[in-house]
């Protein structure tokens, strides 16, 4: 033993060099500043501390003084690895091995304190020895209970003991109900540890080896799905517990001591609930590689390089890639633009590194999507693929966005814990995408240093501008997708949308389907909007189903990063799979331009898809914000994971009201379009070739402003004049052969089959000549050379080139307007949408009347220049716009008006009468119905393959879980099965009576549904039946519960009753099934 410590202690005391007894330290410093000598390890009162001798050994079971503190730095085994392992085994199907995956994430090597090392060694404890080990005994125990209906039945007789009563102990522990606290003791040994025996009397531990409270698992089942509805709050919870209990005359022996130990039996009693459902999906997982011929997506007979035996997310195996080499871009992808660009990138830099190196393989050979995928929504990617080849537009149609109100406040991580279905992507991922895209992009510091003001651009200066044109196979001009970019914060990566100073997580970035289910999220850690973000989430999409896939997107910015991918060869292997298109109600924010090449109503194949998932997402996790701004990040990711799961469960349940409810939208849809087709009596050929010419003529590059754009002008009109001169000479030529007698027949014929062809092409080029010159404002008889540098020509070609941009952008507002202009009935949808987009007009405003103020400008410094006499002999200065009438956009407005100014060069059918497209009202409202006709018919298609999909789907469940049912003998699995199937019936009977009006697609025969006659009629009966115990009044309120079974009325009707009740239940069904049969009749 230790010396005792005197009251009256000197630190003089002699001691000997290697003696245990503390000694006297320094005074207490202040809890923030470094030790100067050995750090204390006791402190008293009034700022005594103890310390002691540093290099001491450490004894055997001695806590605190040389013990297990994180200063002594020395490695040590650990308590996981000391348990005594008990034997486990693995349960079987039908003799075949079954592995159960159950190994948690790694803890952080470096613990920061003694706390945090013990509670990392106790999560390890907890998750490979104490969970791995009660999901048999808590199978049983729902299996004995009927799903906790039922009371644990009391044990009768103690456990056997079979480790020779070894470091056998006696625990008192408390147990926690809803009505009770109650204290037990019992006899735990390494062969019959807590855990177990607590879990078999119904009650969870809140410490895996020696407990000191435990809680109904009851009371843990119902916070479960309580905590579900509301933002989880423990403190709330035991709060009120300990006030209830307490006035019932119960308390615990200390103050607040419930909330703790509460909090960690309900985390590792989701954590147990959580991998039994695991387990449960690896058994089907097995089952479904016996019964079918697919292996998570492949052919059972291609082997995958990786992949999960499990349901889980497939992230890891992806995400994995330091043990994966690393491969290039795929071999037989085709050359596009975006490897010409970097080549000519690195060639213009005078960088010779070679191709930045994909970090993700090449996805395995799937015939289907993967397992994950087919579990995480049966519409989109339960079918039978390919689809039929009528079929138009993208096979799955995604959405993405963030949401940078799901933050989490700066600080430590909490000790690692994962959802066992996560639908995170993993950090390595995100990393190495990062990495990936620094390396082929790299970006700006972080920490340059403030940006110059650049001088305002004057017009009358004439400003140097970019020449504009496309970017390869791009269908919209570099100047709108600049002013796209400017219009969103999204597309800024560099904007500061959350601090990194104080939120350690900034937002969520989520892909959905077009059901809104969540595929994957990722969880944001920087201020901006980054593109890598994005790219992961596709990436994951593509490794996860085949390689014939064609992925349609809905992003906000869709255009922004559909250029970055042609410009920097991002996703380059995936590219021509790829289509992309932006939201509906962030399509009114973009260009005009813009909106026609990216608006989901005018892209084909996207149907009535408005690619809007993520923000219901968002609003239906908004009541988490306050709690997961707080909780720690593996808290964070958990609890989101739990929230997701639950709301998809209850929308699995409604997806023939989803397609029901989608069916008859479109119909009213597609009717109110042919209407307006009739009426408008235009032929449908006549509208397609008119919008084909609107797209061209609205995305066509728009002139610049150039210094140097007078010069260049009459370059080309001289180029002009020399053509047109030659093939003058031809023509005189080829006349004079066919005039002169003394030319062979055979010159003179083939000067005739040659003069029709020659002079076609020199009135052409007349005409052309005639063009420059009135854009120059001369004649014929004018000099060109001495106008290359003529300040008139330069600021006349610079004042036409922001005249064609100002009547650009005007008609584009116009078409934006038409929307508003043309509704007359307003749903709330629709009203927002118009709401939305008059703001966003509004918003340009500016910009337009800025580019008028500028042509003004100009114009007067064209009539000072004439003042002056430095203009052409004979030019005309253009007339000012008004600018109170500028959005009018009547006929005779100035905005239409070239004195001064002509448009034939930009323009060649400037002489001619306008297109339809523009001038005639009727032709535009033919195109837009038009337009919403054929996104009506794709939308059907669709709709129409979705309903087969899922009747796949389901029976292929069906048949899955009944093999597995069929070929297991144990009890607590059948049970899980049973349950299982349960749950698939449940879900049928609610589909069963929305889907009689949605008809299915016309491809291949439709399997069965799976479940029998009998089976579907016990499960209606038991959707619309109550189910309760029946007890008379004296039996419910007498105390001896022996009695009241033996008084209590019969719960078991008689043979009359149940075939009364049956008739009158069968007699309601079979109304509502007449009633359902005539409103499809109706509907159709």
């Amino acid at each position: 033993m230790r010396p005792p410590i005197p009251r009256k202690f000197d630190s003089a005391l002699t001691l000997s060099p290697k003696s245990y007894t503390p000694i006297k330290g320094s005074d207490r410093p202040h809890h923030l500043s470094k030790p100067k000598k050995d750090r204390p390890v006791v402190y008293l009162a009034d700022g005594i501390t103890l310390t002691q001798a540093s290099g001491l050994p450490s004894l055997s079971g001695q806590i605190g003084f040389a013990g297990d503190r994180p200063q002594d730095k020395r490695p040590r085994p650990s308590p996981v690895e000391s348990e005594e392992q008990d034997d486990y085994q693995e349960p079987s199907l039908g003799g075949l091995a079954f592995m159960s995956s159950l190994a948690g994430p790694r803890s952080p090597e470096n613990s920061s304190s003694r706390y945090r090392r013990r509670r990392d060694n106790q999560t390890q404890r907890w998750l490979l020895n104490v969970i791995p080990k009660l999901i048999l005994p808590y199978m049983k125990l729902v299996n004995d209970t009927q799903s906790l209906r039922l009371d644990v039945e009391p044990i009768s007789a103690p456990f056997r003991c079979s480790c020779g009563g070894e470091s056998k102990r006696t625990l008192s522990v408390t147990i926690v109900q809803f009505h009770i606290i109650e204290s037990i003791t019992i006899q735990v040994c390494r062969c019959h540890p807590a855990s177990r025996q607590l879990l078999s009397r119904g009650v969870f531990p809140c410490a895996p080896l020696a407990p000191t409270l435990a809680v109904d698992i009851r009371v843990l089942e119902f916070v479960s799905r309580l905590f579900l509805n509301i933002a989880p709050n423990t403190t709330a919870w035991c709060k009120t517990v300990e006030g209830f209990l307490e006035s019932q005359g119960y308390r615990l022996s200390m103050k607040d001591s419930l909330r703790k130990r509460f909090g960690e039996a309900l985390r590792w009693f989701n954590m147990l609930q959580d991998y039994t459902n695991q387990h449960i999906n690896n058994v089907l997982y097995h089952t479904r590689q016996l019964g079918t011929e697919y292996n998570d997506g492949c052919h059972a007979s291609t082997p995958l390089n990786t992949h999960s035996t499990s349901a889980t997310s497939p992230a890891d195996d992806v995400s994995d890639v330091e043990d994966t080499p690393r491969v290039q871009a795929h071999p037989n992808t085709p050359s596009t633009p975006n490897t010409q660009s970097r080549k000519r990138r690195a060639s213009v830099e005078e960088e010779e590194e070679e191709e930045c190196e994909n970090p993700f393989p090449d996805p395995p050979p799937r015939t289907r999507p993967s397992d994950y995928l087919r579990s995480r929504c049966p519409l989109c990617f339960g079918g039978k693929f390919p689809r039929p080849s009528e079929s138009k537009g993208p096979d799955i149609i995604v959405c993405m966005d963030a949401c940078f109100k799901q933050k989490r406040n700066a600080g430590d991580k909490d000790l690692p814990r994962e959802h066992p279905e996560t639908v995170f992507v993993s950090e390595t991922s995100t990393r190495h995408m990062e990495e990936y895209i620094e390396t082929v992009h790299p970006s700006q510091s972080s920490a340059r240093s403030k940006p110059v003001k650049r001088p305002r651009k004057d017009a009358t200066t004439s400003a140097q501008e970019p020449e504009d044109g496309f970017d390869g196979p791009m269908q919209v001009p570099r100047s709108v997708l600049a002013t796209c970019q400017e219009s969103f914060y999204a597309a800024d990566e560099h904007r500061q949308k959350a601090s990194t100073q104080f939120f350690s997580e900034t937002a969520l970035m989520a892909l959905l389907c077009r059901h809104d289910r969540v595929l994957w999220i990722v969880s944001m850690n920087s201020a901006g909007e980054k593109q890598y973000y994005t790219l992961v989430l596709l990436e994951m999409l593509f490794q996860n189903i085949p390689s014939t896939f064609v992925v349609g997107l809905l992003y906000d910015i869709g255009c922004q990063l559909h250029q970055s991918c042609i410009k920097w060869g991002f996703l380059d292997r995936y590219l021509l799979r790829l289509m992309f298109a932006i939201s509906v109600f962030h399509a009114f924010g973009h260009q005009w331009a813009c909106q026609i090449i990216y608006h989901p109503r005018k892209c084909i194949g996207f149907g009535l898809s408005d690619g809007e998932g993520c923000k219901r997402l968002w609003k239906s996790l908004q009541i988490l914000i306050p709690y997961l701004r707080v909780c720690g990040h593996y808290q964070r990711l958990y609890t989101l994971d739990r929230q997701i799961l639950h709301a998809e469960r209850e929308s699995l349940r409604h997806f023939g009201h989803w397609l029901l409810r989608r069916t008859r939208h479109c119909h009213e849809k597609r009717l109110e379009a042919e209407q307006i087709l009739e009426e408008c009596g235009q032929e449908i050929a006549l509208l397609r070739r008119e919008w084909d010419n609107q797209v061209v003529s609205q995305t066509k590059p728009l002139p610049r402003q150039s210094k140097h754009k007078g010069r260049d002008a009459v370059q080309k009109a001289m180029r002009l004049r020399k053509a047109r001169d030659i093939l003058k000479g031809q023509v005189h030529k080829l006349e004079d052969v066919i005039s002169d007698d003394l030319s062979e027949d055979y010159a003179i014929a083939e000067a005739e089959l040659r003069l029709p062809e020659v002079r076609e092409r020199f009135e052409k080029a007349a005409a052309q000549v005639k063009a420059a010159e009135n854009g120059l404002g001369v004649d014929e008889r004018a000099k060109l050379k001495q106008l290359a540098n003529n300040p008139f020509i330069s600021t006349r070609m610079n004042t036409r080139a922001l005249k064609i941009r100002l009547r650009e952008r005007l008609r584009s507002r116009k078409f934006e307007l038409d929307r508003l202009e043309r509704s007359f009935r307003h749903q709330v949808n629709n009203q927002k949408i118009d709401q939305h987009t008059e703001n966003s007009v509004k918003q340009r405003d500016p910009s337009i009347q800025k580019l008028a103020r500028d042509y003004n400008k100009l114009c007067k410094v064209m009539s000072n220049l004439k003042a002056q006499r430095k203009a052409p002999r004979g030019a005309v200065c253009p007339e000012e716009i008004d600018m109170s009438g500028l959005f009018a956009l009547d006929v005779d407005d100035d905005i239409w008006q070239d004195i001064g100014l002509d448009d034939t060069l930009d323009n060649p059918h400037a002489s001619v009468a306008p297109p339809l497209w523009l001038s005639d009202d009727n032709v535009r409202s033919s195109i837009k119905a038009m337009l919403e006709l054929d996104r009506c018919i794709e939308e059907e298609d669709r709709l129409a393959w979705e309903r087969s999909s899922l009747q796949f789907w389901f029976a292929e469940e069906w048949d899955v879980v009944s093999m597995a049912y069929n070929a297991t003998d144990a009890g607590e699995l059948r049970y899980q099965l049973q349950l299982c199937k349960d749950e698939l019936l449940s879900l049928l009977v609610g589909w069963h009576k929305t889907l009689q009006s949605v008809v299915p697609g016309t491809g291949d025969l439709l399997p069965e549904w799976g479940p029998t006659e009998d089976e579907i009629m016990n499960a209606r009966i038991t959707e619309v039946t109550a189910h309760t115990i029946e007890r008379s009044s004296d039996s419910y309120f007498s105390n001896n519960q022996g009695d009241a079974d033996d008084d209590s009325d019969s719960v078991i009707a008689s043979d009359d009753e149940v075939i009364e009740i049956d008739s009158a239940l069968i007699d309601t069904l079979e109304a509502v099934d007449l009633a359902d049969a005539f409103r499809q009749n109706h509907f159709i």
